[in-house]
């Protein structure tokens, strides 16, 4: 194969990757994701009540990390930060307190049987809440409508006292799932599925419940209580085998998708506090990404007339493979396997490989007038300016490469956007000023153009051009 035939095939590799890119990038509008900085959204900070341990709060993380997930949330930043707090950001979120209230749930799932004796006497007024016994506990259930929403009387919820035993007959732990479901009035429940240990034990206590029902007459009853809240108190009538349970009663869709989500990610190992919640707005971000795109646009613009003006027709060509790195490189970001998000630091990034790039061409271009004033022909100058060239280029985007990479593993999410697009501009500015560049130069060598040194960019001494 003639060098020729080289360069045609390499620029119809190039031709079906810019069809490619430009096939993944359209529309742009519904492919890029953007940061928090950049779309809006919610940052708070959770702090850990009480001593914890680096263990405790690795689990936790874990568990909000899992949580915003199901949330359907793209690209959330979580760490710890300090001792006992952690940081979480969540571009795009709309309703902020439902999103704290979820990331930040305890999650403690308690099965608890019901006193009845004493539940219908602090209803009643004749026992006070301070007089409970010690190995009993007092919780409320909120009074809800048909229709799922909160009775109020004068203002407030009405609470629905309801006296429980301390120690319960069932915890989370025993749960190895959950899902949402429909009861047979088509209102929203959560189903629970237990694990073999926990349905033995389920299917233990309900039995011993159904017993002393009929032992004394009276229905007994099991608290199904969440956090510290009953979600629904039924009867038990019968023993219940099988490893299923529900929660029912007149909750709304989005409350029981909530419990759903929180018993699938299991409790949190600690107890966390708000201490600091931001709304991001829409608007700033909107600001700060058409100012960054406007920078970004405006100093690829410089670059390109700087490259032209200092390297005539070389430069024209440097131009051509800086377009093509622009698509290339936005269809990286924009991929539909794994897309990356787009935050002020990752603009920052962008811009500065637009330089990178443009270096690239620059070292090649500077050999390839060093062999020229050598007096060898444009051909061979090419080849020899880009194998001089080349080991530098290596040298400098390797070195920046690592920097990068360094920086990816040991910065926060706004750092790592920022070391995320560097890699992957460098990457893809060697690949269009060494493939795409030499391709077109070895096609346009045989160009009478190419032999004009002032085109090039070339000023010749006159004992050199003659």
């Amino acid at each position: 194969m003639t060098d020729r035939q080289k360069h045609l095939l390499v620029l119809g590799i190039m031709v079906v990757l810019l069809a490619a890119s430009v096939f993944i990038i359209y529309p742009p509008a519904k492919k890029t994701k953007l940061g928090l900085d950049l779309q809006g959204g919610l940052e708070v900070v959770l702090q850990a009540q009480g001593n914890v341990t680096s263990d405790q709060m690795d689990q936790a993380e874990l568990v909000i990390r899992n949580r915003v997930d199901k949330l359907g949330i793209s690209e959330p930043a979580i760490s710890t930060q300090g001792n006992n707090e952690i940081s979480v950001a969540l571009p795009g979120v709309k309703n902020a307190d439902q999103a704290t209230a979820l990331i930040g749930k305890t999650a403690l799932l308690q099965f608890m049987r019901v006193d009845q004796d004493l539940s219908g006497q602090v209803a009643s007024g004749t026992l006070a809440p301070g007089k409970i016994p010690a190995d009993k506990l007092l919780l409320f259930q909120t009074e809800k409508d048909k229709d799922g929403n909160v009775v109020t009387k004068n203002g407030q919820p009405v609470k629905i006292p309801m006296v429980v035993d301390k120690t319960p007959l069932l915890t989370g732990d025993a749960l190895s799932g959950a899902s949402l479901g429909y009861d047979q009035y088509n209102r929203p429940k959560v189903n629970m599925n237990f694990n073999d240990a926990g349905a033995k034990k389920f299917a233990d206590v309900t039995e011993q419940l159904a017993t002393q029902g009929a032992i004394t007459g009276q229905v007994q009853q099991m608290a199904i209580v969440l956090d510290g809240d009953v979600q629904s108190a039924p009867t038990v009538k019968n023993k219940i085998s099988g490893g299923q349970a529900e929660i029912t009663g007149n909750m709304s869709l989005q409350e029981v998708k909530d419990t759903v989500l929180v018993l699938q990610t299991g409790a949190l190992p600690v107890t966390l506090k708000t201490i600091n919640k931001q709304e991001v707005s829409a608007t700033l971000g909107a600001d700060s990404l058409r100012q960054g795109l406007i920078a970004g646009a405006i100093g690829m613009a410089v670059v390109m007339i700087f490259l032209v003006f200092y390297y005539r027709l070389l430069g024209v060509v440097a131009d051509l493979a800086l377009m093509i790195y622009g698509v290339l490189f936005y269809a990286a970001l924009t991929n539909p396997w794994h897309p990356a998000t787009l935050t002020l630091p990752g603009i920052a990034g962008m811009i500065l490989t637009v330089g990178v790039a443009a270096d690239a061409n620059v070292v090649i271009f500077e050999r390839i007038k060093e062999e020229v004033r050598k007096g060898k022909t444009i051909r061979s100058a090419v080849n020899s300016g880009y194998s001089k060239g080349f080991k530098t280029i290596l040298d400098a985007n390797v070195v920046t490469i690592i920097t990068a990479l360094i920086i990816f593993s040991l910065a926060t999410a706004g750092v790592k956007g920022f070391a995320l697009t560097l890699i992957i501009g460098v990457v893809i500015s060697m690949f269009t000023a060494v493939v795409a560049t030499r391709a077109m130069l070895g096609l346009l060598a045989n160009l009478r153009l190419f032999n004009s040194p002032a085109l090039m960019g070339l000023k010749l001494k006159k004992a050199e051009a003659s």
